[in-house]
């Protein structure tokens, strides 16, 4: 296993990937699930290239079948649909399988319709088999519907829940959710909760789906201006979000801005009480509830956290992959490198834990071609967008990866 060296160098970032014995970083081989070139939803291929998926979830069901759903948020009216699943026939077809809309083509006939999905962006599956939903209501940043989240059964694939969110819960045009956990904790299938990050409006939104009530939180350490603000876009705050463990002794929840090289840490008991961010609470009091763990040196985009308590994080142009256990120290001797792959982990938009049909912990990444994001086009053979995934016991013990979803 491979340990990470961080040097910040006056012209920029250079990251050392290296072990103890300064042995070179070797090229770790993730599972390809699927990839494409070209992303038809149907249309003619003029078009595609406005196409961006940008969340990803595997549901895996009995006998190790397997689903895959992908979020492609609405750049136009033009797009068909905004939340997909590919389709059964071409589960194992790895060059461009076919996207079907989900849960049918009805929910997404009119971009305008807000009974229906007008953008799909976030997605999480829970261990109830349910796919929760957020909406975020806007088509090329137009501001449509409310935003809203909606909770599918899977196994009957029926909407189970619908929330719109509160006009104080966002702003319109300039809210955009980069992340989303849920923790369902004593409410078993009941209810659960969800924690959304609002990167450019820079707060948190915590939805309680058994109550129907949300509430938003916001600090300093959300905003673009906690770290090194010169890197990265200079006006995304919080961009991730992730959970301790269900059995932790103590939970917390973590985060961390774009264009940050710091983690951090705010106990999950504190979130979850809504009185705290309900009431005139003084910043000093409401402060010391958020901890820097330390800091990285580098940039991380997407995040996510194990049930052994492993926060794996990818590294904004580096193809890499890092982790560490909440249980350690936050420092460049306690954080590992347990990928590299440049072909493969480009700029990841979705990271996903899911377990497989043996309850194995399974990592989940969405690479797609940074230049798509900033208006570059690429040659049409090349890959655009893949869904690359590993076991994570795999990436702890540095062997060869392997999935279930390749078996089923």
């Amino acid at each position: 296993m491979f340990r990470v060296s961080i040097v910040l160098l006056a012209v920029g970032l250079v990251l050392v990937l290296a072990n103890a014995n300064t042995q070179q970083l070797r090229i770790k081989q993730l599972h390809t699930l699927h990839r494409w070139s070209n992303l038809s939803l149907g249309l003619d291929e003029a078009s595609n290239s406005h196409f961006l998926p940008v969340d990803l979830d595997i549901e895996y069901g009995d006998e190790g079948r397997h689903r895959t759903f992908l979020t492609i948020p609405r750049l136009s009216t033009g797009t068909p649909f905004t939340l997909a699943t590919v389709a059964a026939a071409d589960n194992k077809v790895v060059e461009n399988p076919r996207l079907e809309p989900y849960p049918s083509l009805e929910w997404h006939q009119s971009a305008n319709n807000c009974s229906g999905i007008t953008s799909a962006i976030r997605t999480y599956i829970d261990e109830c088999w349910r796919l929760w939903v957020v909406d975020s209501g806007q088509v090329n940043s137009l501001q449509l519907c409310a935003p809203q989240i909606l909770i599918f059964d899977l196994v009957k694939d029926v909407l189970v829940q619908r929330t719109m969110l509160a006009p104080h819960m966002y702003t319109p045009s300039v809210s955009i959710f980069t992340a989303m956990a849920v923790d369902l904790a004593e409410s078993k299938c009941l209810g659960g909760w969800a924690y959304i990050a609002d990167a450019w409006g820079y707060g948190l939104i915590v939805f309680d789906a058994l109550t129907d009530k949300s509430w938003r939180i916001e600090h300093e350490s959300m905003q673009p201006s906690l770290g090194v603000r010169r890197f990265g876009n200079a006006h995304a705050g919080i961009f991730t979000v992730s959970l301790s463990p269900r059995h932790a002794a103590e939970r917390f929840l973590y985060f961390h801005t774009l264009n940050s090289f710091y983690e951090i840490a705010l106990p999950l008991h504190v979130v979850n009480n809504e009185s705290i961010w309900q009431q005139q609470t003084s910043s000093k009091a409401i402060s010391k509830h958020f901890r820097i763990l330390g800091t990285r040196g580098t940039q991380c985009e997407s995040e996510v956290m194990d049930s052994g308590g492993n926060l794996y994080c990818s590294l904004i142009s580096l193809g890499a992959l890092i982790s560490w256990n909440e249980h350690s120290n936050y420092t460049a001797d306690d954080i590992r490198a347990v990928a590299y792959n440049p072909q493969q982990l480009k700029f990841v938009t979705g990271l996903k834990i899911n377990q497989n049909s043996k309850g194995e912990n399974e990592l989940w990444a969405l690479s797609s071609e940074p230049n798509l994001f900033v208006g570059g086009t690429l040659k049409e053979n090349e890959i655009k967008f893949q869904i690359v995934g590993c076991r994570t016991a795999d990436l702890l013990a540095n062997r060869p990866c392997t999935v279930g979803a390749a078996q089923s």
